[in-house]
C-alpha cells in the first residue's frame, strides 16, 4: 500500500472517530434533556452547540493537515496556504452551524449576554486576541508562508548566550529574535522553522504586537549591508593606497566603504570592509569570497615584505 493511500486510510479513520465521539455526545444530550426536563432547554442547545464546534473544528484540522501533506510534495510551500485557507473557512463554518444551533430560543441571546461580558471578557481574552490577530496577519499579509523572517518581541525572550562567543567581538550585527521560516499561518499562532530545524509556534497576538524583520524578499531594502574586518601587519601595508588597494581587490563583491577600524596592539591595523550584497545573492558566500581574497592579500604582502615583517613584527632581525 503506498503512502498516499496509508495517509488517505488514516485521515478517514480520524474523521469516523471524530464523528463517532461527536454522535455519541449529541445523542447523549438528547437523553440526558428528555430525563432532566425541568432543566432549560437553552442549557442543551449550548451543549449540542459545543460538540457541533468542536467536531467541526476537529474534522476539519484532520482534513486541512492532509491535504497540506498531499499537496506539499507537488506545489511546495504553497500547500500550506492552501490548507490554511481550508482550514479557516472550516472553522468558520463550524462556528456558524454552532451559532444556528444556539439562536433557536431567546433565551440564548440572553445567557450569551451574560456569560460572554464575564467568561469571554476575561478566561478567553488571550484566545480572542490571537483569534482577532490572525485574522489580520492573514488579511494583511503580515507574514506569509515562506518568508523567511526573524521575531522581536519582549514576550518571546531571546537569549544572547545562545550566539557563538566570537559574536560579542565580530562586527556584525546581532538581532535579539528568533528566526526561521513560516510554514503555517493559521487563526491562533504562526509557525516558525529555525536554522536549526526546531518548530517554534507564536501566537499571533504576539506577533501583531511586536516586531518582524522580513529577511527573504523585503519591499523597500533591495541589498543587505554586511561587515568584514581583517588585521594586517603595520610593517608591509602602505596606508595611503591600503583602502585604494582593497576596493580593488573587491571590486566586484560590492565594496560600499573601507575603514581603518581600530589597532589590535602596535603591530597591527583592523581593516573594516563594508559590502552591499543584492538581496538574490547568498551573503555569506559573498563574505567568505572577500574574506578569502582579503587573506591571500596579506600572505603577498608578508611575502613580498618578509624581512620588514620579521625584524619589525616578529623582532626577528639580522
Amino acid at each position: 500500500m503506498t503512502r498516499s493511500a496509508l495517509a488517505l486510510l488514516r485521515v478517514i479513520s480520524e474523521l469516523v472517530s471524530i464523528g463517532a465521539v461527536s454522535a455519541t455526545a449529541y445523542v447523549l444530550v438528547d437523553v440526558l434533556s428528555a430525563k432532566f426536563s425541568g432543566v432549560p432547554a437553552y442549557v442543551f442547545d449550548l451543549a449540542k452547540a459545543i460538540i457541533i464546534i468542536g467536531g467541526g473544528t476537529a474534522s476539519v484540522k484532520a482534513l486541512g493537515d492532509y491535504l497540506v501533506k498531499e499537496l506539499r510534495p507537488r506545489i511546495g510551500d504553497r500547500a500550506y496556504s492552501v490548507g490554511n485557507t481550508f482550514k479557516v473557512l472550516g472553522y468558520i463554518a463550524a462556528i456558524i452551524a454552532g451559532f444556528f444551533k444556539i439562536g433557536a430560543t431567546s433565551q440564548i441571546a440572553l445567557l450569551g449576554g451574560t456569560v460572554a461580558g464575564i467568561v469571554l471578557g476575561l478566561a478567553l481574552q488571550p484566545t480572542l486576541g490571537n483569534l482577532f490577530a490572525g485574522i489580520l496577519v492573514i488579511a494583511t499579509n503580515f507574514v506569509r508562508v515562506g518568508d523567511v523572517v526573524r521575531i522581536i518581541n519582549w514576550q518571546v525572550p531571546y537569549q544572547w548566550a545562545f550566539s557563538p562567543a566570537y559574536k560579542y567581538f565580530s562586527p556584525d550585527y546581532i538581532t535579539p529574535g528568533f528566526k526561521g521560516k513560516v510554514v503555517e499561518v493559521n487563526l491562533f499562532y504562526t509557525v516558525l522553522v529555525t536554522d536549526s530545524g526546531r518548530e517554534l509556534k507564536v501566537p499571533n497576538s504576539i506577533i501583531l504586537g511586536g516586531a518582524v524583520i522580513d529577511e527573504s524578499t523585503p519591499q523597500w531594502s533591495q541589498e543587505l549591508v554586511v561587515n568584514l574586518r581583517v588585521e594586517l601587519p603595520l610593517s608591509v601595508v602602505d596606508l595611503d593606497k591600503l583602502e585604494e588597494q582593497i576596493r580593488d581587490l573587491l571590486s566586484d563583491l560590492g565594496v560600499r566603504s573601507v575603514y581603518l577600524n581600530e589597532q589590535s596592539d602596535k603591530d597591527y591595523v583592523i581593516v573594516l570592509v563594508r559590502l552591499a550584497v543584492p538581496r538574490d545573492r547568498d551573503w555569506r558566500a559573498v563574505k567568505s569570497e572577500a574574506l578569502k581574497r582579503l587573506l591571500k592579500f596579506r600572505n603577498e604582502l608578508i611575502r613580498v615584505n618578509e624581512q620588514r615583517y620579521l625584524c619589525l613584527t616578529r623582532s626577528i632581525c639580522k
